[in-house]
């Protein structure tokens, strides 16, 4: 008897540990066929991946993104969002031709699909613009404002003569006989330095209107030279200080209406006075 009840014992040991040592037949389906569902899946990602690189070499995504746009803008033209007129403000030095080109061909094209901004910038650009602004009145106008430079200065580079505006902004090349009342920039880092000087003498509209050029002089300092052949020498920093002590010298004494040679003002103490054929004589500043 007591050796029965042993191998009994030992049967239902071995039969537990036969239940628990694998997957029953269910969980082992299941698992079979999610791993077969994720394979699908990985499959099918990898065959898309494939078709959108392969499409995408051949161009076919590009063609298929543009016929769809060229779809939407004849659905908005036809809808009547069409662009039938440009209007612009603020034009007078600009070209017509020039400032149409910046704009684009855009007369019956799709006002939804106009880039306002890119026009923007392409418009400012243009030498004679200082600022535009470009905007879409829906539903089928465009409208530009542009704010013009206001020219200062002929810089002379290689032989060849650039009109800019107060800031030293190149406008556009000009002839020998253009703007021969504006003050003519010469020397090597001159259009760079210009905006400081040309706006030192917009506060001196008297002492600007005779000057005949501004000469740079070791890329660091400014020489005056007026129409009536006096030379005004500016020191390397505070010519600003300078200028306003001369014009005031100007109005009380009318200084740079007399026979001069040069006026050198590099010494803030001191004003160095040189009149033709004298001997330099020193003015207290």
């Amino acid at each position: 008897m007591s050796k029965v009840k042993k191998s009994k014992g030992k049967s239902k040991t071995y039969a537990r540990k036969s239940r628990s040592s694998g997957p029953s037949p269910i969980e082992a389906a299941r698992e079979f066929i999610q791993q077969y569902a994720l394979a699908g899946v990985a499959g099918v990602i990898v065959i898309l991946a494939s078709a959108g690189a392969i499409l995408w070499a051949g161009g076919y995504v590009g063609i298929l993104t543009d016929k769809m746009a060229r779809a939407a803008d004849a659905g908005a033209v036809a809808a009547g969002f069409e662009i039938r007129r440009i209007t612009l403000k603020g034009r007078t030095q600009t070209a017509s031709d020039e400032l149409e080109g910046a704009i684009g061909p855009i007369l019956g094209a799709s006002i939804l699909s106009f880039d306002a901004d890119q026009a923007r910038a392409r418009i400012e650009e243009l030498g004679w613009v200082r600022v535009a602004s470009v905007s879409r009145l829906l539903p089928n106008t465009i409208h530009v404002s542009i704010r013009e430079r206001s020219p200062a200065a002929v810089w002379q580079m290689s032989g060849a003569l650039h009109l800019i505006d107060i800031d030293g902004a190149i406008i556009r090349e000009i002839g020998a006989y253009e703007y021969s009342n504006l003050p003519l920039i010469v020397g090597a880092g001159a259009p760079d330095a210009a905006s400081g000087i040309l706006q030192a003498l917009a506060h001196h509209p008297d002492i600007a209107e005779m000057t005949s050029a501004l000469v740079r002089v070791g890329e660091r300092r400014w020489n005056v030279r007026l129409r009536n052949g006096v030379d005004l020498r500016l020191p390397d920093e505070g010519f600003a200080d300078s200028l306003d002590a001369l014009a005031t010298l100007q109005e009380t004494s009318g200084i740079l209406d007399q026979p001069l040679e040069y006026i050198d003002l590099r010494d803030p103490e001191r004003m160095v006075v040189r009149k033709r054929g004298a001997l330099a004589e020193e003015t207290a500043g």
